[in-house]
């Protein structure tokens, strides 16, 4: 499965923009893999997970023809996820799928984007924008990929809104774990993917060695717990390569800094940075690289 990492940030960046601390200078001046975008995927050049409110740099640099893209996955709400106003400035048929605790609000945040002197024809200034509502733990298939929503720890924008992750399959049966944004999961969550053999994950560690105590992201010692009950179920082994994404700004971490910081948790993990392009291997019975 073909993955580009368009941007590997949290909320603000980094450098955040309107912050002049000595992280951010420095990281200004390193370049390179240490400035990050905000979040968003892009997976088998024809499907984006999450919609960044960089979507428009991201696409530019990495040279994306948007035409090619049949459809935007979007975890959650949080506007670091899910640009609206640039949402709606899409121009051909496009199906967006959206947790169905949003759907409604969604649209009612898409009427409201649309200028006051367009609202008359609202519905054909957005009739293109397919949206679906979709179940937590009900997969559907879109564009070659079987797509399994999960129920993340992790709050959105909507009330009562529950963040979602992802199980993808792809044609050739490998599948992934897709975990941007979210905490520890619960139980029920657990339970639900224990099921799965994983050849590979995607997930998050927005706050690495800060103690935070933030129930909805995930730092080192939260992110060594889910991989650990993950191998506990034979969900992942030694060799699942492990890529770690989302990264924010407290924990002032170079690219190198946080190479470093992970080797510590003993697992094949790699680390993030904006343009990565990465295919998933194909792996033997034993989970080695072939």
């Amino acid at each position: 499965m073909k993955t580009i990492f368009l941007g590997t940030g949290s909320a603000s960046g980094i450098p955040d923009p309107f912050c002049s601390c000595e992280y951010c200078k420095k990281v200004r001046e390193l370049g390179g893999k240490n400035l990050r975008k905000r979040s968003s995927f892009l997976l088998e050049d024809r499907i984006l997970l999450d919609f960044s409110p960089d979507i428009r740099t991201q696409i530019i640099e990495n040279k994306i023809d948007f035409n090619n893209i049949k459809g935007i996955i979007l975890s959650h709400t949080h506007n670091d996820h899910l640009d609206i106003q640039e949402l709606i400035k899409i121009k051909d048929p496009i199906h967006i799928f959206v947790n169905e605790t949003s759907y409604e609000w969604l649209n009612s945040q898409i009427k409201s984007g649309i200028k006051p002197k367009h609202i008359s024809k609202l519905a054909e200034r957005t009739q293109h924008l397919n949206i679906t509502p979709i179940k937590n733990f009900q997969p559907f298939k879109f564009e070659g990929l079987k797509v399994t929503p999960i129920e993340a720890r992790h709050t959105g924008l909507n009330a009562g809104e529950l963040g979602m992750n992802f199980i993808i399959e792809d044609k050739y049966n490998k599948t992934r774990l897709h975990a941007s944004d979210t905490g520890v999961y619960s139980e029920k969550t657990f339970d639900f993917i224990k099921n799965y053999r994983f050849d590979s994950i995607v997930i998050e560690c927005t706050f690495l060695d800060c103690n935070k105590d933030n129930v909805d992201h995930l730092d080192l010692k939260t992110l060594k717990e889910v991989l650990t009950k993950l191998q506990s179920f034979d969900s992942i082994n030694s060799n699942t390569p492990i890529i770690i994404t989302h990264f924010g700004h407290d924990p002032m971490k170079t690219h190198k800094e946080i190479e470093e910081l992970v080797k510590k948790l003993q697992f094949n993990i790699s680390v993030a940075y904006d343009s990565m392009e990465y295919v998933s291997p194909i792996l033997s019975n034993n989970g080695e690289n072939l």
